[in-house]
């Protein structure tokens, strides 16, 4: 399977190299992907003792910072690569990682094997860390045949309704980590399911519990408020949101309104890219709405479309409510909802929770989430707004469940540091 594999890869790689140059997203950091670096002094001084950790986006780029963090207390003398795909990952780590010493990086582009060898050639990592779902036949191929030890970390999957071919090709796969974390044991069932021994496996939590950021103070949510002249005005955050999920969420918050007009929305777009098309979206309902970037203090905001990246946390730290973006789109699933839980915010959700699943569990347990169809939020929303005690009881549940959802970052270094001494 791996030769039909690569033998597609050289029929289609002067496809693949075009779709890199004429696609933006890709053409970002082509270079990189490609493992020409510029800064090669920096790849320099990795070689031959470097762990390779890999998050593809936004949300796996973000786990990598507590975990290399910790990894450095245990071992000061290693260093550390980080890569991802998308050009918001690469944000992230360069806000995160970077100023800490860590060399970051575009992933070796498709897999493509002569890429993936320049990559391994220039590294010579120790270890290879890889985050949830993401598992490339040529590198771990190539670094199994050169015995560098391979994790999969916070790994889920889903094998329910997935074709037997499919289920083959993901075994075919994971056979070349030398061990897979899961964030439930209903994941580490699925792995195991689909022939990954149990030897390999454990269960850690998800690493999405841990190190979030505390709660700002009052003082701290007035001064943020004040950018825009919502001293007195309420917020609802809808964050990381999906082609579908603007439209019945401005609805929603125009009925809203209608009967209470204090509040205010910060909806941030998962993909900043979207911002003209939710902008668009948005004044066709007329409401008032501005982009982040292009906001003036003379402005009136009632919709304030947040196109910048890094900077969700914070509409969530002023948030008195929070709607979760990827729920009401059936193809996503669902985000972070630890993020706004942790920070004690009460979270409306829509019907689609597969991706978060676990998290979900804990929350319900706790009667810490609404759920509502998108049909049902602008009648869901006009009660919350008038029900002070309910909008309490919610924030506390919702933090007290995501403590108790901590500690998954302490278990996998701890399984990564006794496969790198076992090697």
């Amino acid at each position: 399977m791996y030769l039909l594999y690569n033998i597609l890869l050289i029929l289609l790689s002067p496809l693949i190299y075009l779709f890199a140059y004429w696609n933006p997203k890709l053409r970002e950091g082509l270079e990189e992907r490609l493992g020409l670096w510029r800064n090669r002094e920096n790849i320099e001084g990795i070689v031959g003792r470097a762990i390779w950790l890999h998050g593809v986006s936004v949300g796996e780029a973000k786990l990598l910072a507590p975990l290399i963090r910790q990894l450095k207390r245990s071992l000061p003398q290693a260093r550390f690569f980080a890569t991802t795909i998308t050009a918001t990952g690469r944000c992230i780590l360069d806000q995160t990682v970077a100023p800490e010493g860590v060399v970051v990086s575009y992933f070796p582009l498709a897999d493509l094997p002569w890429v993936v060898s320049r990559f391994i050639s220039a590294i010579r990592p120790v270890a290879f860390v890889s985050t949830e779902a993401e598992a490339w036949p040529n590198l771990l191929a190539r670094l199994r045949k050169l015995e560098v030890t391979s994790l999969l970390v916070n790994a889920r999957i889903y094998t329910t309704g997935k074709p037997r071919w499919r289920l083959a090709l993901t075994r075919m796969l994971l056979r070349d980590f030398d061990r897979v974390i899961c964030q439930t044991q209903e994941f580490a069932s699925a792995f195991e399911s689909i022939g990954v021994p149990r030897g390999k496996l454990s269960v850690s939590g998800n690493i999405k519990s841990d190190n979030l950021p505390e709660p700002w103070s009052d003082q701290q949510v007035a001064k943020f408020k004040s950018r825009f002249d919502w001293g007195e005005r309420r917020v609802l955050t809808a964050g990381s949101t999906h082609p579908t999920e603007e439209e019945p969420i401005l609805d929603a918050f125009a009925e809203m309104r209608l009967a209470h007009r204090e509040w205010v929305l910060a909806l941030a777009p998962r993909h900043p890219e979207r911002s003209q098309e939710v902008l668009a979206i948005t004044r066709e309902r007329q409401l008032d709405a501005v982009l982040l970037s292009q906001y003036q203090p003379a402005d009136s905001v009632q919709v304030l479309i947040v196109d910048e990246m890094g900077v969700l946390l914070d509409y969530y730290q002023i948030a008195d409510l929070v709607i979760l973006g990827g729920t009401f789109n059936p193809r996503i699933g669902g985000h972070n909802i630890l993020e706004p839980a942790h920070l004690a915010k009460p979270i409306v959700v829509g019907p689609y929770v597969d991706s978060i699943k676990d998290q979900m569990s804990r929350l319900r347990q706790e009667t810490a989430v609404i759920e509502v169809s998108a049909a049902c939020l602008a009648g869901v929303l006009t009660s919350l707004c008038s029900d002070t005690q309910r909008l309490t009881s919610l924030s506390e549940n919702a933090r007290h469940a995501a403590r108790s959802l901590t500690g998954a970052t302490d278990f996998t270094v701890r399984i990564i540091l006794e496969a790198l001494a076992a090697r």
